[in-house]
């Protein structure tokens, strides 16, 4: 392993040694809880895969995943319909993520160390989890939503990096934990399948429950 590698590897197992992550049976609904650009947030995504609700420090949304549309949630159960379709700065051209090594076990499951580059760039170190790609597709829209209206959320620059949409760092697998220069950028701290959730329907249509 050459020494630079060997170096980021290192740094990013020690990190990863402090996650805690749970997985029970695929079935039903997922729930996400994690840290992303230092902010928590909660992802509980319904089991067609189509609506979720998402908390960002208190703050509550139901997200239409393919119509692309958020609500604000309130205490009183009222919604209220957010522009949510505004660039976040965020890009997608020129990163290109690639398997460097297998990673350590999280949660008895194997996961791969990546790393992100812009060019001849790194710009983030990423340890993923392959067997949860496709799952990945639901809980990457709800995360990008919620950056659209949440700026503390949003892709921050990095230099000759830019602002690297979320999107990139899940090209590979779920991202369980995403660094930059001894950073975490985005932890899964929770990672549950089978989840019990309840999301309303939209329009006050019925909704969908995960026993």
């Amino acid at each position: 392993m050459p020494p630079e590698r060997g170096r980021l590897f290192g740094r990013l197992l020690a990190a990863v040694l402090g996650l805690a992550l749970s997985t029970v049976g695929a079935r039903a609904g997922i729930l996400l809880e994690g840290r992303l650009e230092n902010q928590p947030l909660r992802v509980e995504l319904a089991d067609d895969g189509a609506r979720a609700l998402g908390e960002v420090d208190g703050r509550r949304y139901l997200l239409e995943l393919r119509r692309g549309e958020v609500f604000r949630l309130g205490a009183d159960g009222t919604r209220r319909r957010l522009a949510a379709g505004g660039d976040d700065g965020a890009t997608l051209d020129g990163y290109r993520l690639e398997s460097w090594s297998p990673g350590p076990p999280v949660a008895g499951y194997g996961s791969v160390y990546n790393v992100l580059k812009r060019g001849e760039t790194i710009c983030a170190e990423v340890l993923s989890s392959r067997w949860m790609k496709r799952f990945a597709e639901p809980l990457v829209r709800a995360v990008t939503l919620l950056q659209r209206v949440e700026t503390a959320l949003r892709p921050r620059p990095r230099g000759a990096c830019g602002r690297a949409a979320f999107a990139t760092y899940a090209r590979n697998g779920w991202p369980l934990m995403v660094g930059y220069r001894d950073r975490p950028i985005f932890v899964t701290e929770t990672l549950r399948f089978g989840h019990p959730v309840r999301v309303p329907g939209s329009f006050g249509g019925h909704g969908t429950t995960s026993p």
